[in-house]
């Protein structure tokens, strides 16, 4: 078997279907993204589809199924992607596992991140399905093996919103642009006393057939590919009101109703003379259905034809446009300025402030994500959000208006004229139930803003209840009271889902304060949240092994297996202090000990065959320039399938070693070399010595300021690319680049080397805003994210660093990486205490045997930066109560420590002296006294070498690119280097520098340069 990781995107959607308009709901389908893709993109393909769908009055249930073939010879890596609709979320979940589809169990999103990880380094096949940011899923899926296929089955439930004619609509798009081997669709339609009809089907033979009030339709088709979708209508009683109830054990019983309100006239919305108009411009615009929105604006300013309109450009910043007058319904001017906008950048809403444009009410058009700030706006007058983007966060949008007494207008489910009569009547309120006494938790909740059609869920204390009675009106007159009947359902709909995702939707707007609640109902009800995911294990050991309870078919094994103690749980790393306690006495030896060096003299030229021996020791030494790199494991299998396939040519030379790097390799190498030195401190007569200035151990290495002066060189990056050759001779080099950007659309290096061409330039605006744009290239990438940070650090952009970092850890809290890369612009903002706390607590929080394994070694990295804010902030270290024994005075000439953006990834530092040894991960211990820390093969770092007296001369850093298993999205990787000197000395100095490393063509790249004189 192979292994599967998954994070899901999925879904097809629900679309309300205008029949007299036909225009049609924009929704997607789904997507499948190979990783560093190569030309393989066209070789892996949708081979199967099953379609089933189940439709009980206004309910319905869509399950897929997936078969995806890989047909080239190599293991492949994909991203199956798609949105969901408003108020839906994925409820069923299932893998094949040895040919047969297992179901999926709900667990906390970051532990289901942490189990896969671990399980995922063991070859097996875990399958974990999570919510990103929006109302969005994803799943990677590896392998896609060689020549074979992977089977993925999806189930979701929706509630259809009912039209203007009366009738329900179900929508699934279709239109695949690659042909379908084989195709099926089931569709039932239960107790309908109304043939259902098709006003768009993606096959001409496609009919319903008639028995017991029941309704089905089927379609088989090989080489299935079709330009139109599936949309399904489904008339309804005059009434329009209907519900169901499903019965549970305690004789409680769940219900849903549907209900119409379109007796009761709304009362229409006054506009004033102005309008603000708040167009989000950010990269991710270009997803939205500009075309619809400006369709919306058209019906609005024919209903209110002369209005001054004050426009608002937000992306990472928010300003002021032009102000536009609409005279007599012509806006011709302002359609034509924002169809000429050009979208660039990342998002950051907390930059909509009072004061920019003013306006009696606001038309906010956006999709919800902030992607480069906090999602929450202060704005004093109303605010109408409107999106017309498949990957909305509905929520953010839903509480912006909530907050600032406005409306969400989605127009992703709806026609343009039913948006405009949404956005143009005051809401109705639903008032509550009548018979109060007989029901609890309903939801919506009471006095939520509805539309004429809408639905309740809730639960009914008392059996044999056949009627409850809905109050809606305006919260100012005397409620409408609406009957609803309430019917058995027989099991067709699981209306405790359909509940649950109701009350999840409404607790969301309250996302902090209910976040423990959410995470409790999506475990229960097995439901995809923002902090649960549905998770697929290999086999019952593993459900045992990390605490998880498996699904039905493996309950009774998994039971056996308990009561027996035959299986260990996972034991976790309670916490890192041992090993750091162990560590600062290390590090305290090192710094202690006197690092000499044998004074080498010249030597004549020798012919090559008679000094054989010589270059064999100097290769030993480190001597020689070009050093062969010796291999090694790697924490990640497919890591190391990489690196094999990378060390090929040179193993046949017979010049490859095996050494392990690490921090026991470092220890050893220094009690080496100082057992060198006391022999010859005794043989000083006979053998002459130079020793290094100032070489009393326990002396500060900040006296040697006076003597010898340390500065840190960056070299010039390269702009050899294609792309920057062209914006260098360009007379407009930011429209070259919107222009070279649709070449490059989803490259996160594209973005990150424009944006240093503007930054070196003197443009920081522009740079900031460009690289804010790979923030908007995938939704919650923590890869990209950490680019990003990197950069923002080495500009001194903190502020946005901070919130940057934070995200990660959000995403990420199981990584100490992360904790640390937040610690880290703590400290640079001043925030010393904050900051210490971080990097403490990485030391004492639990880890996975896996995740503790993969960062062995960390406790030495941490211990010197702990140890600079101690030094550096004595205020702060009196706040936190940190270990006495991990206190330690360290300052260093030289410190160099590189992190990098992706897992399963090997970047190696290598710093050369001025007597040509380099120290590296075969050799982390110079004669100088150069320390090299752990060799990370497959997580994000960080690797750091230390010098605590530095010789006169040059010291080359390098870093090399010796392996990547990571197969990212993010491509190459993202490396950043902070670089120090006289650190913790009182006098540091620091420069840092971010490069993208591409693992097939960069290898001991020169980032900088240390020359002490």
């Amino acid at each position: 078997m192979k292994k599967i990781i998954v994070a899901l995107f999925i879904v097809l959607v629900f679309s309300n279907v205008d029949t007299k308009s036909q225009i049609r709901t924009t929704r997607e389908i789904p997507s499948l993204k190979i990783k560093n893709d190569d030309g393989q993109q066209n070789k892996v393909m949708l081979a199967d589809l099953k379609v089933d769908v189940a439709i009980f009055g206004n309910m319905a249930k869509t399950t897929m199924t997936m078969v995806f073939e890989n047909k080239t010879n190599r293991d492949l890596e994909g991203e199956l992607t798609f949105p969901m609709p408003e108020g839906v979320s994925v409820s069923g979940y299932a893998l094949d596992i040895n040919g047969k589809l297992r179901q999926a169990v709900a667990v906390d999103k970051n532990k289901g991140t942490e189990v896969f990880e671990s399980i995922e380094t063991r070859r097996v096949d875990p399958g974990l399905l999570e919510k990103v940011e929006g109302n969005n899923f994803r799943t990677r899926i590896y392998p896609l093996p060689a020549k074979g296929k992977r089977t993925i089955q999806i189930s979701y439930s929706e509630n259809l919103g009912m039209e203007s004619d009366q009738a329900h609509y179900y929508y699934l798009p279709l239109n695949y642009t690659n042909a379908i081997e084989n195709f099926a669709l089931d569709i039932h339609v239960f107790q309908d006393s109304h043939k259902p009809d098709f006003t768009e089907k993606p096959d001409g033979s496609l009919a319903f057939s008639h028995q017991n009030n029941n309704y089905t339709a089927s379609l088989r088709k090989q080489q299935f590919q079709s330009q139109r979708n599936l949309v399904i209508q489904l008339p309804i009683d005059s009434k329009g009101s209907s519900g169901l109830i499903q019965a549970n054990n305690d004789k409680t019983f769940y219900f849903l109703a549907n209900a119409s309100v379109n007796s009761v006239k709304p009362t229409q919305k006054k506009w004033g003379e102005d309008i603000g108009i708040i167009w989000d411009r950010s990269l991710s615009g270009k997803n939205r259905d500009i075309e619809k929105e400006l369709a919306l604006l058209d019906l609005f300013f024919k209903q209110n034809p002369n209005m001054r309109v004050e426009l608002g450009l937000l992306d990472i910043q928010f300003l002021k446009g032009p102000t536009f007058h609409v005279r007599q319904g012509n806006w011709d001017e302002l359609k034509s300025y924002i169809k000429r906008m050009d979208y660039d950048g990342g998002t950051d809403y907390s930059q909509l402030k009072t004061g920019v444009i003013h306006a009696s009410d606001y038309l906010l058009f956006s999709d919800g994500l902030s992607t480069f700030g906090q999602s929450e706006i202060s704005l004093e007058n109303p605010v109408y959000c409107i999106t017309s983007s498949n990957g909305s966060d509905y929520g953010v949008l839903k509480q912006i208006a909530q907050k600032h007494i406005g409306k969400m207008i989605n127009l992703t489910n709806t026609s343009v004229n039913q948006a405009y009569n949404n956005l143009n009547t005051v809401d109705l309120l639903y008032l509550g139930i009548k018979e109060q006494h007989d029901f609890e938790e309903v939801y919506p909740q009471k006095g939520t803003a509805i539309q004429a059609n809408f639905s309740i869920a809730g639960i009914g204390k008392r059996p044999g209840l056949k009627q409850l009675t809905l109050l809606v009106g305006d919260g100012q007159h005397t409620p409408k009271e609406i009957s609803i009947t309430l019917h058995p359902d027989h099991g067709e709909i699981d209306l405790q889902q359909i509940w649950a995702q109701k009350k999840i939707e409404a607790l969301d707007l309250q996302y902090d304060n209910n976040r423990e609640e959410i995470e409790t109902l999506g475990k229960q009800f097995g439901i995809v949240t923002r902090n649960t995911s549905l998770i697929v294990l290999e086999n019952v050991e593993d459900y045992i092994r990390y605490a998880i309870t498996p699904p039905a078919e493996l309950l009774p094994q998994f039971n056996a297996l308990q009561k027996e103690h035959a299986i260990e749980r996972e034991e976790r790393v309670a916490n890192l202090l041992d090993k750091a306690e162990n560590s600062a006495e290390q590090l305290r030896s090192w710094w202690q000990t006197n690092f000499q060096q044998k004074k080498k003299y010249p030597q004549r030229d020798k012919p090559l065959e008679s000094t054989d021996y010589m270059a064999v020791e100097e290769i030993a030494n480190g001597a020689t320039s070009v050093t062969p790199i010796p291999s090694r494991p790697s924490a990640s299998p497919v890591a190391a399938a990489r690196a094999e396939e990378l060390r090929s040519s040179d193993a046949a030379s017979g010049k490859r070693m095996s050494v392990g790097g690490n921090s026991n390799t470092v220890n050893a190498a220094t009690s080496e070399l100082a057992m060198a030195a006391a022999s010859d401190d005794a043989l000083q007569e006979s053998v002459v010595v130079q020793s290094l200035e100032e070489r009393v151990a326990g002396v500060q290495t900040g006296n040697s300021i006076n003597n010898i002066r340390g500065k840190i060189s960056i070299p010039e990056i390269k702009e050899d690319q294609a792309y920057l050759q062209e914006l260098n001779q360009s007379k407009d080099p930011y429209k070259s680049y919107l222009q070279l950007r649709n070449q490059y659309m989803g490259t996160p290096t594209f973005y990150f080397d424009v944006a240093n061409f503007f930054y070196k330039r003197g443009n920081k605006q522009k740079a900031l805003l460009i690289l804010s744009a790979l923030a908007d290239l995938q939704i919650e990438n923590a890869d990209l994210y950490k680019t990003i940070s990197y950069k923002l650090r080495e500009w001194g952009d903190y502020d946005n660093a901070l919130f940057i970092t934070a995200k990660v850890l959000k995403w990420r809290s199981m990584d100490p990486q992360s904790h640390r890369d937040y610690a880290l612009v703590l400290q640079d903002k001043g925030m010393f205490k904050e900051a210490l706390e971080q990097l403490y607590g990485i030391l004492t929080q639990s880890y996975s045997p896996e995740a503790a394994d993969r960062d062995e070694g960390i406790e030495e990295t941490l211990l010197m930066e702990i140890n600079n804010i101690i030094k550096s902030n004595k205020a702060a270290s009196s706040n936190v109560d940190v270990n006495k024994k991990l206190i330690a005075d360290l300052p260093v000439d030289m410190r160099v420590v590189i992190n990098w953006n992706s897992q399963n990834t090997d970047i190696d530092l290598w710093v050369t002296d001025p007597n040509q040894e380099k120290c590296f991960y075969s050799n982390p211990a110079t004669a100088i006294g150069g320390r090299l820390s752990n060799d990370f093969t497959g997580g994000y770092g960080p690797e750091q070498f230390l010098l605590k007296k530095a010789l006169k001369g040059k010291y080359k850093i390098e870093v090399d690119f010796f392996n990547d298993g990571s197969l990212t999205l993010a491509g190459p990787a993202a490396v950043m280097a902070e670089i120090y000197t006289y650190y913790s000395s009182g006098k540091q100095e620091r420069k840092i520098v971010t490069i993208y490393l591409d693992r097939d063509k960069e290898r001991n790249v020169g980032i900088g340069e240390f020359s002490f004189q």
